[in-house]
């Protein structure tokens, strides 16, 4: 624009009362705005406010971003380590040239670009691979991780801490005599479940043992743990609910005729899946069964609740859909080919991925939206969040999906390694292998 053009638009933006200008902003998308700050510097000002770029956050669900977040407190990852993209790299680089006469970007426009950029990164493919994490001698059984450390634990009865800033293995602990098949961290301890029939309660940051409980006959495979209490089960059918401050079993549920497959524990309610075909829901105070889920003909293989409705997948090959109120099926998911092995929803949609190499998308209501064929062999792993759908399977594939329309993004072509086991948050993606001597492969998209 000339001089001319920018002098008649500083006129038209000034001629208007402050009031007026600001709701005119206020209609204009992320990317006007962008283009209004290119008129002239009164206009660059004006669309330079916080509370126009809060409520685009706000609308994105990016509002987390602004408080404490990786992206808030933490510099993109390292250029040093090794870089797989099919653009350019996932740093993110913001430069002001020092003799600038404009005001500083506000707040929550930069939390616009970095989360922008983030968007981008996960579907355009552009991460940095950091350096295997190698340790184990046998193949990794457990994993859990908080965004600042990794809790890995091995057939090779060992348990490792990893500092994800370094990408080291801060500790080694040997204390158990037999393999480590279940962890789970919360705030400043982590929990194990131990082949050996044992559960051990550690220090996050000091690695110390600080309890041990006994009260199963067989594997602890499943540990889920809010803090205050933790709730275990295995192969011995049993579930057990221990109270960590009074260092007390509080409650052994019995319900299940066979073998544990899947814990969910939120909000006083437990979910238990099992190999009998029935999944039980259970009140942590009262220690009682509230419903028994029935109606898969063959194992559950995985559940996920909240408060109104549970979702199940089985090894019959369906997906079940139920009420908590009742206790009764709503709706049976039928398309998949093979069993189902996982499963994952959010308030508009439900996602199974099965051994028929396909993911398949629902709607909240159990239509069938889409068929998501790219993986080769069994699909083993799901997340989902407001941006974005991740599956994980045979093959070393993860693929990121736009569940919205059912699009592929990307393939993560060079993952290293076969996986079994996937974490996922904002900014990073671990696995593991199923494979000796076990390894864990981490992705930074930021």
């Amino acid at each position: 624009m000339d001089e001319i053009g920018i002098t008649q638009a500083d006129t038209l933006n000034s001629s208007l009362p402050h009031e007026i200008r600001e709701k005119v902003y206020s209609y204009l998308t992320a990317k006007e705005l962008c283009v209004v700050s290119f008129v002239s510097k009164s206009w660059r000002e004006q669309a330079n406010t916080n509370h126009l770029w809060l409520h685009h956050c706000m609308v994105r669900g990016w509002m987390k971003f602004g408080l404490t977040h990786e992206l808030t407190n933490h510099q993109s990852s390292s250029s040093t380590l090794t870089t797989y993209i099919t653009g350019t790299s996932p740093v993110f680089i913001f430069h002001v040239p020092k003799e600038t006469t404009l005001q500083p970007i506000c707040k929550w426009k930069l939390i616009f670009i970095k989360a922008h950029h983030l968007k981008v990164n996960w579907e355009k493919g552009r991460y940095t691979l950091a350096p295997i994490l190698r340790g184990h001698k046998e193949r990794v059984l457990a994993l859990d991780c908080d965004g600042h450390t990794l809790v890995t634990g091995s057939s090779d009865k060992t348990v490792r801490i990893w500092e994800l800033c370094t990408y080291k293995c801060r500790r080694t602990i040997n204390i158990h005599s037999d393999a480590i098949t279940a962890v789970k961290i919360k705030g400043e301890i982590f929990v194990t479940g131990c082949a050996d029939s044992t559960i051990h309660v550690f220090d996050l940051y000091t690695a110390n043992l600080r309890l041990t409980f006994q009260g199963h006959s067989d594997s602890v495979d499943f540990i889920e743990f809010n803090g205050e209490i933790i709730v275990s089960g295995g192969p011995d059918k049993l579930i057990n609910v221990w109270n960590l401050q009074e260092q007390v079993l509080r409650h052994t549920l019995r319900g299940h005729t066979d073998e544990i497959t899947c814990l969910s524990f939120h909000d006083g309610l437990i979910l238990s899946a099992s190999w009998d075909s029935n999944l039980i829901l259970w009140d942590v105070q009262l220690g009682k069964a509230m419903h028994t889920l029935r109606g898969h003909r063959e194992a559950v293989n995985c559940c996920q609740f909240d408060v109104m409705r549970a979702v199940s997948g089985s090894a019959d090959c369906t997906v079940r859909v139920w009420s908590l109120l009742s206790g009764r099926c709503m709706k049976v998911l039928e398309g998949h080919s093979g069993e189902v092995y996982c499963v994952t929803y959010n308030n508009d949609i439900i996602v199974s991925g099965s051994s028929d190499s396909t993911v398949r998308i629902w709607s909240i209501n159990g239509e069938p939206q889409y068929t998501l064929e790219e993986h080769l062999g069994v699909v083993r792993c799901l997340h989902i969040d407001n941006q974005r759908l991740i599956s994980g399977g045979d093959q070393k594939k993860i693929v990121i999906w736009d569940y919205k329309n059912g699009k592929k993004l990307n393939v993560v072509h060079r993952h290293p390694t076969l996986l079994h086991l996937m974490w996922v948050n904002d900014t990073k993606l671990i696995t593991a292998s199923p494979e000796k001597p076990g390894t864990i492969t981490v992705l930074s998209y930021w």
